[in-house]
């Protein structure tokens, strides 16, 4: 998405994270950042899944925020 100039974030599960790192990094983005979210996602009711995605909200916006100011500063 990012190559084609749409911003992006991606957001993981904790069991993710070594996965998310080395997917980034056979991507050519060694430092990508990315959010981690509680896992599991699969078996968390409406309510849970709803409090954990307000709970990393913020910095899933400052990362497509900060992330686009840096792009636009190149």
């Amino acid at each position: 998405m990012e190559r084609q100039g749409v911003p992006a974030c991606a957001v993981l599960t904790e069991p993710f994270v070594a996965s998310g790192k080395a997917m980034a990094l056979a991507q050519g983005f060694p430092d990508y950042p990315f959010t981690v979210m509680e896992h599991p996602i699969s078996a968390a009711e409406p309510e849970e899944l709803e409090a954990r995605a307000k709970a990393i909200v913020d910095e899933v916006c400052d990362l497509l925020v900060r992330r686009n100011e840096n792009d636009s500063d190149r």
